[in-house]
């Protein structure tokens, strides 16, 4: 198992790279208006189709690491398969990181970061907008087929369907040089990764998200969590590479794609 000390580094590290970079924003507070009131208790807002929608500003819950036992909903231990374990006890985010070279940071990764989502939704469509890098996924809600002919990517291709009130997101055909977290846990390009959505009022929803990975674990493994609408807050632009010297200079180490 690899030793804590590695793993201090690895996340002092992927930690280090927010620190350089000089115009990120965890996001803006703001007034809504004067005598403008939400009532976070409330009834879940609906789609003209009577689904419930989940667009709004959202604070989700902050995940460096998902064995983390101090985070509600952490998973106490990940089930790796022999490749999976030499691709964590191998992973150094010292010796270079995608994120640290300004690569996107795929959907785990930007889900449980430090910045807010915005979501916009509609009848048709799942839209996330992500502080972090500027990124956006759009997600199809009609339960088509996937593509065949889209290339592996770092987000991969989402399909979302409807199990009554309850959105469930899957996404296939990502790269497999993602990490789950900051702190380094891997997937492969077999990965099928699942997010479920549930409003339960207007302030608050119950996220899932579920690794189903057979090359690097040996069972599916799932998070449950809160996430709280944030209606003060609006993201902001983000600039990973602007002025960055670290980068240009070569302190932070180009990142290459893994061996297999």
């Amino acid at each position: 198992m690899r030793t804590r000390l590695n793993s201090i580094i690895a996340v002092a590290a992927a930690i280090g790279i927010f620190c350089l970079v000089p115009l990120i924003a965890g996001g803006q507070s703001g007034q809504r208006g004067r005598g403008t009131k939400v009532d976070i208790s409330g009834p879940a807002p609906r789609l003209p189709n009577g689904k419930p929608s989940m667009s709004g500003v959202w604070g989700q819950v902050r995940r460096a690491d998902v064995t983390d036992s101090h985070i509600p909903g952490y998973v106490k231990e990940l089930p790796y398969t022999e490749w999976g374990k030499k691709q964590w006890e191998s992973y150094d985010a010292a010796n270079g990181d995608y994120t640290g070279t300004c690569l996107p940071f795929g959907l785990s990764r930007t889900i449980y970061g430090p910045h807010p989502i915005q979501i916009i939704q509609d009848n048709d469509y799942f839209v996330f907008l992500a502080e972090q890098n500027t990124w956006f996924h759009i997600v199809p809600t009609d339960a088509r087929s996937y593509d065949p002919d889209l290339p592996p990517s770092w987000f991969g291709q989402s399909i979302g369907h409807w199990e009554g009130d309850k959105l469930v997101i899957e996404t296939r055909n990502t790269n497999g040089y993602v990490r789950v977290d900051t702190i380094g846990h891997p997937l492969s390009n077999q990965a099928r990764l699942t997010n479920t959505f549930r409003r339960i009022d207007y302030g608050h929803a119950e996220h899932t998200y579920t690794v189903d990975d057979p090359k690097t674990y040996t069972r599916p493994w799932t998070i449950t969590e809160t996430w709280t609408l944030k209606p003060e807050v609006s993201i902001m632009e983000y600039s990973c590479e602007e002025g960055n010297k670290d980068i240009y200079s070569g302190h932070i180490k180009a990142w290459h794609p893994p061996e297999d």
